[in-house]
């Protein structure tokens, strides 16, 4: 594997555990977490990897990341949390990889399109996944219903804004950032 998908791989772990570490904070005595303003960028940061390399290579920065963020996601954070975030991730992020990568050939032109309808379904699963698995011992079945959508939300709005930042690094840089 070239240095430049290590790095990559370790800045997507970086993402990941800062994450985990964040989700066990609410804001402000809300439903919402701080893990939901930091998460979406993993997202954001695989898509424009995606944009500008070819679906075997993200993968493999996306397997090698996941790789390194479990043993300090395990210490900085709960043992449940950080294996819910492990059980999300194998399938929300290979899902995203997947759609984006759907969506770039059938409609090549819609770049904003690919990175979010990717990212926002991929995240619905992360999502119910991670919450369901995180906090359904300790907390009732709506009160994790409720955190999902709240934490929903915020990362649907937050890939929206998003989309600006994935067209200047993706799509209007020439040079080969990211790539």
């Amino acid at each position: 594997m070239q240095l430049k998908f290590i790095i990559y791989a370790i800045v997507f772990s970086l993402i990941v555990v800062l994450s985990n570490y964040a989700v066990q904070f609410s804001i402000a005595g809300t439903y919402l977490t701080y893990g939901a303003l930091s998460y979406p960028f993993s997202f954001l940061f695989l898509d424009i990897l995606s944009e500008k390399n070819n679906r075997k290579d993200v993968l493999k920065v996306l397997s090698l990341g996941i790789t390194i963020a479990f043993i300090p996601s395990l210490l900085l954070s709960e043992p449940l949390i950080a294996i819910a975030s492990i059980c999300a991730f194998m399938i929300s992020q290979p899902l995203d990889v997947f759609l984006f990568y759907f969506f770039k050939k059938r409609l090549p032109r819609l770049w904003w399109l690919r990175n979010n309808a990717s990212t926002i379904i991929a995240q619905f699963f992360d999502t119910m996944i991670f919450f369901n698995i995180a906090f359904l011992f300790e907390k009732s079945f709506e009160e994790v219903l409720i955190m999902a959508l709240f934490d929903f939300s915020i990362k649907v709005l937050l890939s929206i804004i998003d989309t600006p930042f994935f067209y200047i690094f993706a799509i209007r840089i020439k040079n080969r950032i990211f790539a």
